[in-house]
């Protein structure tokens, strides 16, 4: 299991060992909870290569299709060589979302109490880049009402499981009210941070 921090950073290399560029971010899709491409900021002088034009200021940043991902680890290294990277490129108006349109979305639960802030996404690259959790930094009212107390290990941030999303508009709403939310992050298979 990954978190944006495990990914965004690593160079992306094909398949004939050509570093394309760095990963910058992911795209989410909410409807089904898994991530069809990666973002990446293409190295320079790699522009033509993948059919497109050289920047003036700043880098071309293409998506890649997160099935041409062979395998992520120390670099995101691809299942296509350099000379096939452009037919595999998606175009931006076919990306959902980008990971950083959600982070810092507020977090409610079904009652409406807000919840917290979305601070990270939790995927596994090995199946299928299913998205399987999401971080949430509580707010210190969402802390009491949860009963975390002060000093005794104060947790600022829990983990949700996606299953447990009801949907995604300006805000994440959760299925569960504050009081099961309370109960969830007791007795479910949640991690508290």
């Amino acid at each position: 299991m990954s978190g944006l921090e495990d990914i965004v950073g690593k160079e992306v290399i094909s398949a004939d060992a050509i570093i394309i560029g760095t990963v910058e971010g992911i795209s989410v899709d909410t409807d089904i909870w898994k991530v069809p491409a990666i973002r990446v900021s293409v190295r320079k002088g790699n522009e033509a290569s993948l059919n497109k034009k050289k920047k003036a200021i700043g880098v071309q940043r293409v998506y890649l299709a997160t099935p041409q991902v062979s395998s992520v680890s120390d670099t995101v290294t691809l299942a296509v060589k350099m000379d096939q990277v452009k037919d595999v490129l998606l175009e931006v108006k076919k990306v959902p979302m980008s990971a950083g349109d959600l982070l810092n979305k507020k977090v409610v639960a079904q009652d409406g109490k807000q919840v917290g802030y979305l601070d990270n996404v939790y995927f596994d690259a090995g199946k299928g880049w299913e998205i399987t959790k999401l971080g949430v930094k509580l707010e210190k009212t969402a802390k009491q009402a949860l009963g975390l107390k002060k000093g005794i290990a104060p947790s600022s941030q829990i983990t949700i499981m996606t299953k447990d999303v009801k949907t995604v508009g300006d805000m994440v709403m959760l299925r569960l009210d504050i009081g099961e939310l309370k109960d969830y992050l007791t007795k479910k298979q949640v991690s508290k941070k």
